[in-house]
Order: structure tokens, then sequence, then C-alpha cells
């Protein structure tokens, strides 16, 4: 019996895969994977969906590095995620100890190869991403745990000056073709030739002016680039839909799932959540407001299906004439958001749903489940747009 591509999502995310040995010398060659047993270390690991991530911190309360002190507070709200921006690989050492199941991660995000994609640039992007892959699958497989790595924003790489009347460059497009395939090879090559068995690794480009191109035809990043890379999944920075109708949300999401081309062994939804959220301020500092409309942002988001829907973040990282602007669960006082509250309590509720499954059913929730089940539960928490 053949399975849905959402049911493959759901074994994707919840189980380890083994990918099949690839050809060496060919170039930019295909990933297959093959579901496992689940993996003992994390007997409890399912797909959570819902998480946010800590980047850029505008503050901090205790000696650790606000980065470590961010991660320690997401994993005591119960979350499995974490994304972060990771400088240099040995950085994520102290962060492999912590619950998480699943890692996104900004690696080498800029755009220096804007200008041109040089020899040297390509050796050096090259070696950095397959070392890093490698140690990723070498250290850290008897974990189990799941990496995505990729970069920030990738349409302002290719509008440096952010002008939204202008179209991409074709020499910046080409530009970051090559940049990620690149890339995309450094990854491929060290999943073929390191033997592993639980710990995955996958790497994703990040969209975040979609709606340019689907309703306007501007030249971006999802139909200049998109369409001509190798990359496994595709990030979606989601400000310039997340405030449309559900409806309008979905279309989005499957206009840039569209753009993807195909790749074996990879669920047919290839699109996440990358960053979503309203700001404090941009709720008039009211916390009742803040959490609700930000909940209505989630279950849109979760009405598609996708791997992740994270929010934009645990502490602020942004201050505009001396004041904080708001993108918290925590805020610079040290107090939690009722927003962060509905957050905690989902993850709680995921967890009983967890062991209410396995103890009826002997299996773990998949992520079609999960989604699902978050979505219903946020609605009932107060009502998500229709």
């Amino acid at each position: 019996m053949s399975l849905s591509p959402r049911l493959w999502l759901g074994i994707f995310l919840m189980l380890p895969l083994v990918l099949s040995a690839q050809k060496k010398g060919r170039v930019f060659n295909q990933m297959e994977m093959t579901p496992l047993a689940a993996v003992p270390a994390l007997p409890d690991a399912f797909p959570q969906v819902v998480g946010t991530q800590i980047i850029g911190p505008a503050y901090k309360f205790t000696k650790d590095d606000a980065i470590l002190e961010a991660a320690k507070g997401i994993s005591q709200m119960g979350s499995r995620v974490l994304k972060i921006n990771v400088q240099v690989p040995a950085q994520l050492t102290e962060y492999m100890t912590m619950p998480f199941t699943h890692y996104i991660i900004w690696y080498r995000s800029n755009g220096a190869w804007v200008s041109g994609f040089t020899p040297e640039m390509k050796r050096r992007e090259y070696n950095a991403m397959y070392a890093f892959t490698k140690d990723l699958l070498t250290r850290y497989d008897a974990t189990g745990k799941t990496f995505f790595i990729g970069h920030w924003e990738g349409d302002w790489y290719l509008l440096p000056d952010q002008d939204v009347k202008k179209d991409v460059t074709p020499e910046a497009a080409a530009a970051m073709i090559e940049w990620l395939n690149v890339r995309q090879q450094a990854v491929d090559d060290a999943r073929a030739e390191v033997p592993y068995s639980k710990c995955r690794v996958f790497t994703y480009t990040e969209v975040n002016r979609v709606r340019d191109a689907m309703k306007d035809g501007k030249k971006r990043l999802v139909n200049t680039v998109l369409p001509k890379v190798n990359v496994d999944f595709v990030s979606y920075s989601a400000y310039d839909s997340q405030l449309l109708s559900a409806e309008e949300v979905r279309a989005t999401l499957d206009y840039i799932n569209g753009q993807i081309p195909p790749k074996p062994g990879l669920p047919a939804k290839r699109v996440f959540i990358g960053e979503c959220g309203l700001a404090w301020a941009y709720c008039g500092g009211d916390g009742a407001v803040h959490e609700k409309k930000n909940r209505e942002i989630l279950g849109k988001f979760l009405s598609w299906r996708p791997a992740f829907v994270l929010f934009w973040q645990y502490y602020n990282n942004e201050v505009k004439d001396g004041q904080q602007v708001g993108f918290w669960l925590i805020d610079n006082k040290n107090k939690k958001t009722p927003l962060y509250d509905t957050m905690a309590e989902l993850f709680a509720a995921q967890e009983q749903l967890g062991r209410d499954l396995k103890a009826r059913s002997r299996r773990l929730p998949a992520l079609e489940e999960v989604a699902a089940f978050s979505e219903n539960w946020l609605t009932a928490r107060g009502g998500a747009a229709k």
C-alpha cells in the first residue's frame, strides 16, 4: 500500500533515515532515504511543528551567553525545536546536551557571493559545509537529532538595499544559484561518505519576498533562483503573507512549494515557516492582543501542515529610538508574555497527546497528527482566523 505525501512527511520527521550511497563525482546527485526503527536515544521524540528561535537578542539576565541563556529558556518552556545562528561549528557543543530534537541553523549566512562567486569562495564554502556536515553526522549520530542548515532572508541578499520596487538582477540570481548548489553538493558528499543511521542533516534556502513574485511578477528568489537549485527544503520568512486570510496563506505556500524541483526521498511539502509573528509594539503593547493575533497567525500556517512554524522570537532583537520593538515571548524586564503561556501550554498538551497515543496504540504521533492537533488546540483557545 502506498503512503500519502503527508504521512511520508510525518515518518520523515519522526523516524531516522538512511541515505542511499551516491556516486562520487556526479554533480548534485539525488538523495534517497529509507525509514528505520525509532531512535532508542530519543524514545519520546515526535515532530512538534510549532517552535521559536533566538538570534541577536537585545538583552539577557544571567552570566550565560545570551543565546545559551535563551536556549535554556526555550527548552524549559517545553520546546523540542531550536533555531540559532552558528558562527563556528564548535559553538553547537553546549546545545547538544539539551533535549532538542530539531535544530534549524543559520550557517555562513552572508551575501559575500552576490557580486560574484569566485573559485576561492567556492572552495571555502564547499570545505566549510562539508566539514560541518561530516562533524554533525559523525559526532551526533547516536543522538538521533536532525539538523537543517540554511541562511537568513535570501531576498535581502539579492536586494541589498531592500528596495522592493527593483527586480533581482540576473547576475545576482546566478551567483546565488551557484552558492546554494555548492553548499548542497558539500552536504550531499558528506552524507554519502559518512556511515551513519540516526542523525540527519538537510539544507534549506530562505525566501522572504514571495507575494511580490506571486502577485506582481517581480523577480525574486522564489521564481529566479529556487527552480534552479537542489536544496532539500525551503524556509519562508512569512511576514508578507501572515496577515492575509488562511486561504491566501495556503495559496502562497503552494506557490513556493511549486517552484521547488522534485527530489526523490523527500516529502511533497518541503516548505516550512522560518519566521512569523507580530511585535508587541504593533499590537499596541497589549498582551491579550499580541497573544490573540499571533495565535491566529500560527493557526493559519499550521493549516497547511508544514514541518515547522517558528515564531520570531524568544527575546526581542530590534530596538528603535531606544525602545524595544517587542519581537518576544519574554520581555526586557524578564516577564513572560501571554503568548509565552499559550505556547508552553500547547507544548504540554502535545506531550500529553504523545503519551496517550503511545499508551493506546504503542506509537507516537506523526507530523500530520501533531499539526492538526495543534491547529485545533489553538482554535479552541480563542478562535483562529478562518
